[in-house]
Protein backbone atom coordinates (compact mmCIF):
# COMPACT_ATOMS: atom_id res chain seq x y z
CA UNK A 1 0.00 0.00 0.00
CA UNK A 2 2.79 2.39 0.93
CA UNK A 3 4.66 1.52 -2.29
CA UNK A 4 1.52 2.07 -4.39
CA UNK A 5 0.90 5.46 -2.75
CA UNK A 6 4.53 6.40 -3.22
CA UNK A 7 4.36 5.56 -6.94
CA UNK A 8 1.14 7.56 -7.30
CA UNK A 9 2.72 10.52 -5.53
CA UNK A 10 5.78 10.30 -7.77
CA UNK A 11 3.59 10.29 -10.88
CA UNK A 12 1.73 13.36 -9.61
CA UNK A 13 5.04 15.13 -9.03
CA UNK A 14 6.23 14.35 -12.55
CA UNK A 15 2.94 15.53 -14.09
CA UNK A 16 3.06 18.71 -12.01
CA UNK A 17 6.66 19.33 -13.06
CA UNK A 18 5.80 18.88 -16.74
CA UNK A 19 2.83 21.22 -16.47
CA UNK A 20 4.93 23.75 -14.61
CA UNK A 21 7.66 23.56 -17.24
CA UNK A 22 5.07 24.02 -19.98
CA UNK A 23 3.71 27.13 -18.30
CA UNK A 24 7.19 28.47 -17.63
CA UNK A 25 8.07 28.15 -21.30
CA UNK A 26 4.96 29.97 -22.45
CA UNK A 27 6.77 33.31 -22.36
CA UNK A 28 10.35 34.48 -22.27
CA UNK A 29 11.20 38.10 -21.60
CA UNK A 30 14.09 39.84 -23.29
CA UNK A 31 15.41 43.21 -22.18
CA UNK A 32 18.45 45.42 -22.67
CA UNK A 33 20.30 47.13 -19.84
CA UNK A 34 21.82 50.61 -19.91
CA UNK A 35 25.05 49.19 -21.38
CA UNK A 36 23.23 47.59 -24.30
CA UNK A 37 23.64 44.05 -22.95
CA UNK A 38 20.79 41.70 -23.91
CA UNK A 39 19.23 39.67 -21.05
CA UNK A 40 16.65 36.86 -20.97
CA UNK A 41 14.33 35.93 -18.12
CA UNK A 42 11.11 34.03 -17.46
CA UNK A 43 9.85 37.01 -15.44
CA UNK A 44 8.98 40.53 -16.64
CA UNK A 45 11.52 43.27 -16.05
CA UNK A 46 10.58 46.80 -14.99
CA UNK A 47 12.50 48.34 -17.86
CA UNK A 48 10.44 49.77 -20.72
CA UNK A 49 12.34 47.74 -23.32
CA UNK A 50 10.87 44.42 -22.19
CA UNK A 51 9.79 42.21 -25.08
CA UNK A 52 7.57 39.18 -24.57
CA UNK A 53 8.40 36.26 -26.83
CA UNK A 54 5.67 33.71 -27.40
CA UNK A 55 7.14 30.31 -28.00
CA UNK A 56 6.26 28.99 -31.47
CA UNK A 57 7.36 25.44 -32.11
CA UNK A 58 10.93 24.45 -31.46
CA UNK A 59 12.70 27.65 -32.49
CA UNK A 60 10.13 30.40 -31.94
CA UNK A 61 10.01 31.34 -35.62
CA UNK A 62 6.95 31.62 -37.83
CA UNK A 63 7.51 32.67 -41.47
CA UNK A 64 5.99 35.96 -42.58
CA UNK A 65 3.70 36.30 -45.56
CA UNK A 66 5.86 38.33 -47.96
CA UNK A 67 3.85 40.03 -50.70
CA UNK A 68 5.58 39.93 -54.10
CA UNK A 69 3.97 41.87 -56.95
CA UNK A 70 4.99 41.55 -60.60
CA UNK A 71 4.53 44.93 -62.27
CA UNK A 72 4.31 46.24 -65.84
CA UNK A 73 5.13 43.85 -68.65
CA UNK A 74 6.39 41.32 -66.12
CA UNK A 75 2.82 40.74 -64.96
CA UNK A 76 1.82 39.27 -68.32
CA UNK A 77 5.16 37.70 -69.27
CA UNK A 78 6.39 34.22 -68.50
CA UNK A 79 7.58 34.09 -64.90
CA UNK A 80 11.35 34.57 -64.73
CA UNK A 81 11.81 34.67 -60.97
CA UNK A 82 11.02 32.01 -58.38
CA UNK A 83 8.51 33.82 -56.16
CA UNK A 84 8.65 31.08 -53.52
CA UNK A 85 12.42 31.52 -53.33
CA UNK A 86 12.03 35.28 -52.89
CA UNK A 87 9.60 34.78 -50.01
CA UNK A 88 11.83 32.16 -48.39
CA UNK A 89 15.03 34.20 -48.66
CA UNK A 90 13.45 37.45 -47.46
CA UNK A 91 12.10 35.52 -44.48
CA UNK A 92 15.65 34.33 -43.81
CA UNK A 93 16.80 37.96 -43.64
CA UNK A 94 14.04 38.71 -41.10
CA UNK A 95 14.96 35.58 -39.20
CA UNK A 96 18.62 36.60 -39.05
CA UNK A 97 17.77 39.93 -37.43
CA UNK A 98 15.40 38.21 -35.03
CA UNK A 99 17.62 35.34 -33.90
CA UNK A 100 21.16 36.67 -34.35
CA UNK A 101 20.73 40.41 -33.80
CA UNK A 102 18.06 39.88 -31.10
CA UNK A 103 15.28 42.01 -32.58
CA UNK A 104 11.72 40.97 -33.32
CA UNK A 105 10.72 44.33 -34.78
CA UNK A 106 10.21 42.63 -38.17
CA UNK A 107 6.54 42.35 -37.26
CA UNK A 108 6.34 46.11 -37.83
CA UNK A 109 7.59 45.89 -41.42
CA UNK A 110 4.65 45.50 -43.86
CA UNK A 111 6.89 45.40 -46.91
CA UNK A 112 5.70 44.82 -50.46
CA UNK A 113 8.21 43.81 -53.12
CA UNK A 114 7.59 45.10 -56.65
CA UNK A 115 9.35 43.26 -59.48
CA UNK A 116 9.89 45.02 -62.81
CA UNK A 117 10.92 43.49 -66.12
CA UNK A 118 13.84 45.81 -66.90
CA UNK A 119 15.67 48.94 -65.80
CA UNK A 120 13.53 51.28 -67.91
CA UNK A 121 10.27 50.10 -66.32
CA UNK A 122 11.93 50.11 -62.90
CA UNK A 123 13.07 53.73 -63.16
CA UNK A 124 9.64 54.85 -64.38
CA UNK A 125 7.93 52.98 -61.53
CA UNK A 126 10.17 54.46 -58.81
CA UNK A 127 9.79 57.96 -60.25
CA UNK A 128 6.00 57.59 -60.27
CA UNK A 129 5.78 56.16 -56.74
CA UNK A 130 8.38 58.29 -54.96
CA UNK A 131 9.07 61.27 -57.19
CA UNK A 132 12.79 60.45 -57.07
CA UNK A 133 15.22 59.12 -59.64
CA UNK A 134 16.43 55.54 -59.36
CA UNK A 135 19.30 56.02 -61.81
CA UNK A 136 22.46 54.02 -61.10
CA UNK A 137 20.66 51.69 -58.69
CA UNK A 138 19.96 47.97 -58.86
CA UNK A 139 17.02 48.17 -56.45
CA UNK A 140 15.59 50.52 -53.87
CA UNK A 141 13.71 50.57 -50.58
CA UNK A 142 11.08 53.33 -50.41
CA UNK A 143 10.69 54.17 -46.70
CA UNK A 144 7.58 56.36 -46.99
CA UNK A 145 5.51 53.53 -48.43
CA UNK A 146 7.50 50.55 -47.04
CA UNK A 147 8.00 49.15 -50.53
CA UNK A 148 10.90 47.56 -52.34
CA UNK A 149 11.34 47.87 -56.10
CA UNK A 150 13.77 45.69 -58.06
CA UNK A 151 14.13 44.89 -61.75
CA UNK A 152 15.40 41.70 -63.33
CA UNK A 153 19.12 42.22 -63.89
CA UNK A 154 20.59 41.30 -67.25
CA UNK A 155 23.79 39.31 -67.56
CA UNK A 156 25.94 42.45 -67.60
CA UNK A 157 24.65 43.29 -64.10
CA UNK A 158 24.99 39.77 -62.74
CA UNK A 159 21.81 38.14 -64.02
CA UNK A 160 19.09 36.48 -61.97
CA UNK A 161 21.33 35.75 -58.97
CA UNK A 162 22.18 39.45 -58.72
CA UNK A 163 18.44 40.16 -58.64
CA UNK A 164 17.92 37.81 -55.69
CA UNK A 165 20.90 39.33 -53.87
CA UNK A 166 19.50 42.83 -54.37
CA UNK A 167 16.12 41.83 -52.96
CA UNK A 168 17.80 40.53 -49.78
CA UNK A 169 19.89 43.71 -49.61
CA UNK A 170 16.84 45.96 -49.78
CA UNK A 171 14.94 43.80 -47.27
CA UNK A 172 17.72 44.59 -44.78
CA UNK A 173 17.18 48.32 -45.36
CA UNK A 174 13.45 47.86 -44.71
CA UNK A 175 14.11 46.10 -41.41
CA UNK A 176 16.69 48.59 -40.17
CA UNK A 177 14.44 51.51 -41.13
CA UNK A 178 11.76 50.05 -38.87
CA UNK A 179 14.36 49.90 -36.09
CA UNK A 180 15.65 53.47 -36.24
CA UNK A 181 14.85 56.47 -38.40
CA UNK A 182 18.46 57.62 -38.14
CA UNK A 183 21.22 55.08 -38.64
CA UNK A 184 24.79 55.64 -39.87
CA UNK A 185 25.08 54.76 -43.54
CA UNK A 186 28.16 52.62 -42.97
CA UNK A 187 26.17 50.39 -40.59
CA UNK A 188 23.00 50.39 -42.70
CA UNK A 189 24.81 49.57 -45.94
CA UNK A 190 27.29 47.25 -44.28
CA UNK A 191 24.53 45.05 -42.85
CA UNK A 192 22.68 45.05 -46.18
CA UNK A 193 25.83 43.85 -47.94
CA UNK A 194 25.99 40.84 -45.59
CA UNK A 195 22.45 39.85 -46.51
CA UNK A 196 23.52 39.51 -50.15
CA UNK A 197 25.52 36.39 -49.25
CA UNK A 198 23.28 35.14 -46.42
CA UNK A 199 21.90 31.61 -46.48
CA UNK A 200 20.09 29.50 -43.91
CA UNK A 201 19.90 25.79 -43.12
CA UNK A 202 18.82 23.77 -40.07
CA UNK A 203 22.43 24.09 -38.84
CA UNK A 204 22.12 27.88 -38.73
CA UNK A 205 23.06 30.94 -40.76
CA UNK A 206 25.96 31.25 -43.16
CA UNK A 207 27.41 34.54 -44.43
CA UNK A 208 29.98 34.04 -47.15
CA UNK A 209 32.75 36.48 -47.99
CA UNK A 210 31.50 39.04 -50.54
CA UNK A 211 34.35 38.39 -52.96
CA UNK A 212 33.41 41.05 -55.51
CA UNK A 213 33.30 43.66 -52.73
CA UNK A 214 36.63 42.48 -51.36
CA UNK A 215 38.35 42.59 -54.75
CA UNK A 216 36.84 45.97 -55.61
CA UNK A 217 37.84 47.49 -52.29
CA UNK A 218 41.39 46.13 -52.36
CA UNK A 219 41.85 47.48 -55.89
CA UNK A 220 40.89 50.99 -54.72
CA UNK A 221 41.95 50.95 -51.09
CA UNK A 222 44.15 54.00 -51.67
CA UNK A 223 40.92 55.99 -52.09
CA UNK A 224 39.49 54.78 -48.78
CA UNK A 225 39.54 57.01 -45.73
CA UNK A 226 40.80 56.15 -42.25
CA UNK A 227 38.38 53.69 -40.64
CA UNK A 228 37.66 55.89 -37.60
CA UNK A 229 36.98 58.88 -39.85
CA UNK A 230 34.82 56.61 -42.00
CA UNK A 231 32.37 55.78 -39.20
CA UNK A 232 32.01 59.48 -38.35
CA UNK A 233 30.98 60.74 -41.80
CA UNK A 234 27.45 62.15 -41.94
CA UNK A 235 25.02 60.29 -44.18
CA UNK A 236 24.73 62.90 -46.94
CA UNK A 237 28.50 63.31 -47.12
CA UNK A 238 28.93 59.53 -46.97
CA UNK A 239 26.63 59.03 -49.99
CA UNK A 240 28.20 61.87 -51.97
CA UNK A 241 31.68 60.50 -51.31
CA UNK A 242 30.49 57.04 -52.36
CA UNK A 243 29.27 58.40 -55.70
CA UNK A 244 32.56 60.23 -56.24
CA UNK A 245 35.03 57.57 -55.12
CA UNK A 246 32.81 54.50 -55.37
CA UNK A 247 34.48 52.76 -52.43
CA UNK A 248 32.38 53.55 -49.35
CA UNK A 249 29.81 50.81 -49.88
CA UNK A 250 32.49 48.15 -50.35
CA UNK A 251 34.34 49.41 -47.28
CA UNK A 252 31.14 49.32 -45.21
CA UNK A 253 30.48 45.76 -46.28
CA UNK A 254 34.01 44.64 -45.45
CA UNK A 255 34.04 46.42 -42.09
CA UNK A 256 30.77 44.85 -40.96
CA UNK A 257 31.90 41.44 -42.22
CA UNK A 258 35.06 41.72 -40.13
CA UNK A 259 33.00 42.67 -37.07
CA UNK A 260 30.49 39.84 -37.50
CA UNK A 261 33.32 37.32 -37.72
CA UNK A 262 34.15 37.69 -34.00
CA UNK A 263 32.01 37.47 -30.88
CA UNK A 264 33.11 40.88 -29.62
CA UNK A 265 32.49 42.39 -33.07
CA UNK A 266 28.98 40.94 -33.17
CA UNK A 267 28.42 42.31 -29.68
CA UNK A 268 29.38 45.76 -30.97
CA UNK A 269 26.93 45.54 -33.89
CA UNK A 270 24.12 44.38 -31.60
CA UNK A 271 24.78 47.12 -29.07
CA UNK A 272 24.95 49.81 -31.74
CA UNK A 273 21.61 48.70 -33.17
CA UNK A 274 20.11 48.62 -29.68
CA UNK A 275 21.41 52.13 -29.01
CA UNK A 276 19.95 53.53 -32.21
CA UNK A 277 16.68 51.71 -31.54
CA UNK A 278 16.45 53.50 -28.19
CA UNK A 279 17.28 56.82 -29.84
CA UNK A 280 20.61 57.32 -28.08
CA UNK A 281 21.94 60.71 -29.17
CA UNK A 282 25.65 60.04 -29.26
CA UNK A 283 28.24 60.17 -32.01
CA UNK A 284 29.10 56.83 -33.59
CA UNK A 285 32.76 57.17 -32.61
CA UNK A 286 31.94 57.43 -28.90
CA UNK A 287 29.46 54.54 -29.03
CA UNK A 288 32.06 52.39 -30.76
CA UNK A 289 34.78 53.47 -28.34
CA UNK A 290 32.50 52.52 -25.44
CA UNK A 291 31.30 49.16 -26.73
CA UNK A 292 34.28 47.70 -28.61
CA UNK A 293 36.76 45.70 -26.55
CA UNK A 294 39.89 47.85 -26.36
CA UNK A 295 38.04 50.88 -27.70
CA UNK A 296 38.21 52.64 -31.04
CA UNK A 297 41.98 52.34 -31.34
CA UNK A 298 41.72 48.55 -31.02
CA UNK A 299 39.21 48.47 -33.87
CA UNK A 300 41.55 50.61 -35.98
CA UNK A 301 44.37 48.16 -35.32
CA UNK A 302 42.20 45.13 -36.12
CA UNK A 303 41.01 46.75 -39.36
CA UNK A 304 44.56 47.65 -40.40
CA UNK A 305 45.83 44.12 -39.75
CA UNK A 306 42.91 42.54 -41.61
CA UNK A 307 43.42 44.86 -44.57
CA UNK A 308 47.14 44.10 -44.59
CA UNK A 309 46.33 40.38 -44.75
CA UNK A 310 44.17 40.84 -47.85
CA UNK A 311 40.87 40.33 -46.00
CA UNK A 312 41.03 36.69 -47.05
CA UNK A 313 39.86 35.15 -43.78
CA UNK A 314 37.41 34.02 -42.73
CA UNK A 315 35.97 32.71 -45.99
CA UNK A 316 32.60 32.36 -44.28
CA UNK A 317 30.88 33.10 -40.99
CA UNK A 318 28.63 30.51 -39.36
CA UNK A 319 26.08 31.73 -36.84
CA UNK A 320 23.41 29.95 -34.81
Amino acid sequence: MYRRNAVAAAIKCVVFWLLSASVAQAAVYRWVDERGQVHFSDKPHKQAEVLELKMQGNNGWQPLDIRVIQEGSLASAAQQLDLARIQREVNEVYRFYDQVMYFDFYRQVPVKIHLLADQREYMAFVQRISGHSAANSLGVYLPKTHEIAVFIHDDALGGIESTYRTIRHEASHAILHSLAQILPDWLNEGMAEQMETLSYSPEGFLISSHDSNRRSFLARKNKAMDVLAFIEVRSNDWRNANHQRGVNQQMAGQLVYMLLSTTYGRSLITRLLQDYKRGVNKRAFYLLDEHYIGGAQALKTHWHNWLKGGMSTPAEIRLQ
